[in-house]
């Protein structure tokens, strides 16, 4: 008899999909923006649990029921709630998640087939691979731009995955980057054709669904190992550091100035988000470079 995927829902904000006992599929569903929220958080913390848990599944693949963001970036407006433990706020618990993610005995696949920033960048570089759709995807770490540092695991993963130069090219440039460039960088596996990447993505997990679970856990353990993950210490330091740098007066200036031109809006400001930091940057300063 065949198997019938089951369908769980988490606030709403993320949907997962058992196509089968050894193949998740889970899909972020806060359109139109999919803003990181703590909500979207405290579903994933729920998510990485019974991935941690159910010793059936093999692989799981992480995407988007909106069309033209995988996860924009954080919910700056958004606010932790009273009723969340301050240590399980994204603040507080975020390293901790990162390499539950990197280290969880299950393979995981991000397919991007929109734009992804900022903490939903960091979210999709603590997966195992990344896929992008070469007409649809954008990559970028705008925090710079935003008078700010990433405090979610930029800095620690794309070193490694990039090299040093092209990392900083990414960090401190806040640029928008497209699939094919990503591609060449490291920062995704493969930049795939959209009407392919979904058949793709889907082909090439329950491949590995039909392997044996022991030699893949063992494979990516020993992986981890020789390559390295980033260390706590570090990641924690980064997002205390991002924390103080949201409280800086230039900082608080600038995030006001990007919301007045479209930040967290579904329009152009957010589509081009690359262009409208720059564009932030001369209504502040006018032409002037060196401030």
């Amino acid at each position: 008899m065949p198997y019938v995927p089951e369908q769980w829902s988490f606030d709403d904000v993320v949907k997962l999909t058992k196509i089968s006992p050894a193949y998740w599929r889970a899909t972020f569903n806060a359109p139109p923006l999919n803003l990181f929220t703590p909500r979207t958080y405290k579903a994933l913390r729920v998510l990485i649990e019974m991935l941690e848990n159910d010793r059936a599944v093999k692989v799981i693949v992480f995407d988007s029921a909106s069309e033209e963001y995988f996860i924009a970036h954080y919910d700056l407006l958004a606010s932790e709630g009273k009723t969340e433990g301050e240590e399980t706020s994204v603040v507080s618990d975020w390293a901790n998640f990162a390499l539950r993610l990197a280290r969880v005995p299950v393979v995981s696949i991000a397919q991007v087939a929109g734009r992804v920033r900022g903490h939903g960048s960091e979210f999709i570089l603590a997966c195992d691979m990344r896929f992008g759709s070469i007409e649809k995807a954008i990559f970028a770490q705008p925090e710079a731009g935003a008078g700010v540092h990433c405090g979610g695991g930029g800095i620690e993963w794309l070193p490694r995955l990039v090299n040093r130069s092209r990392a900083l090219e990414i960090l401190l440039g806040g640029d928008d980057i497209d699939a094919v460039t990503a591609a060449q960088y490291g920062y995704i596996n493969r930049a795939i054709k959209d009407a392919e990447l979904s058949s793709f993505v889907d082909n090439f997990a329950r491949r590995i669904a039909g392997f044996d679970r022991k030699p893949l856990l063992e494979t990516k353990r020993a992986v981890n190992d020789r390559a390295g993950l980033p260390r706590l210490t570090d990641l924690l330091a980064s997002m205390q550091d991002f924390v103080r740098a949201t409280k800086w007066p230039e900082t608080e200036r600038r995030v006001k100035t990007l919301f007045e031109m479209g930040l967290q809006q579904d329009g152009p400001g957010e589509r081009d988000l690359g262009r409208l930091l720059h564009e932030a940057s001369v209504r502040m300063y006018g032409n002037e470079e060196d401030k």
